[in-house]
């Protein structure tokens, strides 16, 4: 039996580029240390800042809010969490599901926006309608809803769950694209911008995918383990993650390095040429005259939705309040 270097009880789990085994109680400490020394070094929070964490039912963003949870007694802010129904038959009801026992168990409030009660279809309809691709859709009905609704709840800033991995991902492929202006977007936070945007800060920037997977599962949070039946099943990203956990398994440590070199180097890449304006429609973020959702929602509705969407979001909020 492979044991404890803290403890000697049985181990669950090696870290190999911390040289070190951990049974479930201190590999459950060594995360909840891991994320808190995250949200001080990138500064992403202070004492009695109020937080929105967007939260899909799944693993990554389920241990999020569960590890947010924990810290934020200690280190005095406040969380609430957004959930967006995409209305993906089969799918979202298990989301749903699994957001509320989760936010149920933790004693915090849950703002579940529906795709379909706003602009009466879901994603798979508007992307079918659109001829996009789904996952194209879901990026803009999710940043926008996100940004929308921690608009209307006047929150600092806005938690996502993108893991180590992703940011891994995302990063290399902007820059083998040499989409380069969209690296800054992808570190650890970004600023908000008045009136237009929250900013957005990513708590597990420097947590491993394999980490989260294992936190769930031996401090039993509840997420939905089926995948996204809309997601391809290949996809650059994929690769890259394949690539990066070759190495990482070689050269323990080095995913880290990437990241934490990044953070160190944000400011040196590009900014984005096209200035920020607000949408002639609904009034937030936008690089045209009108934003994605509201060119969206107009191309398969025949008018831009934004700013009834943002009303109906307003009545959403005084309810939940």
């Amino acid at each position: 039996m492979v044991k404890c270097k803290l403890c000697g009880e049985r181990a669950v789990v090696k870290i190999r580029y911390a040289k070190t085994y951990l049974c479930p109680k201190h590999f459950t400490e060594f995360i909840e240390r891991k994320v808190k020394k995250s949200l001080i070094r990138y500064r992403m929070v202070s004492r009695g800042s109020k937080m929105a964490v967007a939260i899909s039912g799944g693993k990554d963003s389920a241990v999020m809010l569960h590890v947010l949870s924990k810290l934020s007694k200690d280190m005095g802010f406040n969380l609430i969490a957004i959930h967006i129904d995409l209305g993906i038959e089969g799918y979202s009801e298990k989301c749903v599901d699994a957001v509320l026992s989760l936010t149920s168990s933790l004693g915090i409030k849950c703002l579940v926006v529906r795709l379909k009660d706003l602009v009466g279809r879901g994603v798979g309809d508007l992307a079918r309608i659109t001829k996009r691709p789904p996952c194209s859709v879901c990026g803009i009905v999710k940043r926008y809803l996100i940004n929308a609704v921690s608009i209307e709840l006047g929150v600092d800033a806005v938690a996502l769950g993108h893991n180590a991995d992703d940011i891994i991902a995302y990063t290399f492929k902007s820059f083998m694209l040499q989409d380069l202006e969209s690296i800054p977007k992808l570190g650890p936070k970004t600023e908000s911008i008045d009136d237009l945007a929250v900013g957005r800060i990513r708590p597990l920037y420097e947590v491993y995918e394999r980490e989260i997977l294992i936190y769930a599962l031996v401090n039993k949070v509840p997420f939905v383990q089926d995948r996204c039946p809309l997601m391809p099943r290949k996809s650059l990203e994929f690769k890259i993650k394949d690539v990066f956990t070759d190495l990482e398994y070689s050269m323990p440590g080095i995913k880290l390095s990437y990241l934490k070199n990044l953070a160190k180097r944000l400011s040196d890449y590009p900014k984005p040429g096209t200035p920020v304006r607000s949408c002639g429609v609904c009034g937030l973020i936008s690089s045209e005259p009108k934003c994605g959702f509201c060119k969206l929602t107009e191309r398969v509705t025949g008018r831009a939705l934004g700013k009834e969407v943002r009303d109906r979001l307003k009545s959403l909020i005084i309810n939940l309040v």
